[in-house]
Formats: C-alpha cells, sequence, structure tokens
C-alpha cells in the first residue's frame, strides 16, 4: 500500500509539473538601434571669385604699332618702286 500511494503521489506531481508552466518572463524590448549619421556631403570646388584688373592700360602701344606698320608698309612701297624702275 505504501508503494501504492508513493507511486500515485509520483505522478500527480508529475502531472501536476508538467500541466502548469512555469511563468515566463516577457520579452525584454530591444533597445532601440542608433543609426549612424549620414557623412557630411563632398565640399563642391568652388573656384575663387575672379578679379577685374585694374583700367591702367593706354592706347600707346597700339599707336606705336600702327606706325611701324606704316614704316614697314612705307619701306615696302619704294623697294617694290625701286624694283619696277
Amino acid at each position: 500500500m505504501a508503494r501504492f500511494v508513493l507511486i500515485s503521489c509520483l505522478v500527480l506531481t508529475l502531472f501536476a509539473c508538467a500541466s502548469t508552466p512555469e511563468p515566463q518572463e516577457p520579452p525584454r524590448p530591444t533597445p532601440p538601434v542608433a543609426e549612424p549619421a549620414p557623412p557630411p556631403p563632398e565640399p563642391v570646388y568652388q573656384p575663387p571669385p575672379v578679379r577685374e584688373l585694374p583700367k591702367t592700360a593706354s592706347s600707346l602701344p597700339a599707336l606705336g604699332l600702327s606706325g611701324l606698320a606704316a614704316l614697314a608698309g612705307a619701306g615696302a612701297l619704294r623697294w617694290v618702286r625701286i624694283r619696277i624702275r
């Protein structure tokens, strides 16, 4: 009889343990993952601002060049005139 009581107690405790699940902890929320900041945009090349040159030039070199051209033309005409005679 003692065996029967022991075996029945064992069976009852096994069924009792199997039928009642152990309390489970609720799942912990995952911490938000910090997304890496996007890299800063690459700097765009900007040429330096164009500086205007000072207005200090004169027309004297152009006058000198036209004078040399006139002398060369006069010399060429003289040379042609001498060759024709």
